[in-house]
C-alpha cells in the first residue's frame, strides 16, 4: 500500500484480533486513524497502540449494532477530517460457530448476528459516504468477510448465523459498488484467511500479521475495475 492510498482511515472492531493489527500496520502510514471498538476502556493493547502514535490514533467507543452510534461516528470523522479514504468494516461476530446449526438455531442470536457483521456495516459505509466522495485521491471500504459466506461452497453443517451475516455482507458490498459507481471509491469484500484469532482457533493457518499484510497488498493494486470483487488475502477471486 503507496503512503498516498489513504490518508484517513476508520477502522471497527479494533480491539483485538485483525481489528487491532489493522491499526498496528496503519498507524505510521496515515496521517489520522479512528480505531473503534464497543469498550476502549478494556482495549490494554489498543491503547498500547495509541499512546505509541498520539498524533495518529484516535481511539473513540462504536457499536455497531446501533444505528444511532453509526452517526455519531460519522460525525466525528466529519468533524476532525472532513474525508475518508479506508474505511475497514472488520468488526464481527461469530455466533456460536460450530454449534449454530440448524434445529438449534435461535432468532435472537441470528438477529444479533446480522445485525453486528451485515446490517451494521451497511449503515456505517451509508452514514460516511459524504465524507468517502470527499477524499482527495479516491476511497476504499474494505468490507471484512469470510468465504463461509460464500453461497457457492456453502452445503451445510455449522455457522449458520455466521455463514448467512456474511453472505448478506457480500450481498450489501456489491450494493455500495452499485452505490458508488459515478464516484472514485472502489468497495470490496474481502476474506481474511484462517486466522489465528479468537474465532479462528490457534490452530489456523495464518497469524494476523500475515493476514492483514497480505490484505494491505491486495488493496495496493486495487483499480475501479475491481470495485464490488470477492476477494481473498492473497488475492484470489471466491465464487459468491
Amino acid at each position: 500500500m503507496s503512503d498516498s492510498f489513504a490518508s484517513t482511515v476508520l477502522v471497527t472492531g479494533a480491539n483485538r484480533g485483525l481489528g487491532l493489527e489493522w491499526v498496528r500496520q496503519l498507524a505510521g502510514r496515515v496521517d489520522r486513524l479512528f480505531a473503534t471498538c464497543r469498550r476502549p476502556g478494556d482495549a490494554d493493547d489498543l491503547a498500547a497502540l495509541a499512546d505509541r502514535h498520539p498524533d495518529t490514533v484516535d481511539v473513540f467507543p462504536l457499536d455497531v449494532s446501533e444505528p444511532e452510534a453509526l452517526d455519531a461516528a460519522a460525525d466525528r470523522v466529519r468533524r476532525e477530517a472532513g474525508a475518508l479514504g479506508l474505511l475497514l468494516n472488520n468488526a464481527g461476530i461469530n455466533g456460536g460457530g460450530s454449534s449454530d446449526r440448524f434445529g438449534t438455531v435461535d432468532a435472537d442470536t441470528m438477529t444479533k448476528v446480522l445485525r453486528v457483521n451485515a446490517v451494521g456495516p451497511h449503515l456505517l459505509t451509508q452514514a460516511v459516504a459524504d465524507l468517502l466522495r470527499a477524499a482527495e485521491n479516491g476511497a476504499t471500504v474494505v468490507n471484512v468477510t469470510s468465504q463461509l459466506g460464500s453461497i457457492a461452497r456453502t452445503s451445510g453443517g455449522g455457522w449458520h448465523s455466521y455463514k448467512a451475516s456474511k453472505a448478506a455482507l457480500n450481498m450489501c458490498t456489491r450494493l455500495q459498488a452499485g452505490a458508488f459507481e459515478d464516484d472514485d471509491v472502489v468497495v470490496v469484500a474481502m476474506h481474511p484467511g484462517w486466522v489465528r484469532t479468537d474465532m479462528g482457533g490457534r490452530g489456523a493457518r495464518l497469524s494476523t500479521e500475515e493476514a492483514v499484510s497480505g490484505m494491505l497488498d491486495v488493496l495496493e493494486g486495487l483499480s475501479p475495475a475491481d470495485t464490488g470483487r470477492f476477494l481473498a488475502y492473497d488475492g484470489e477471486e471466491l465464487p459468491w
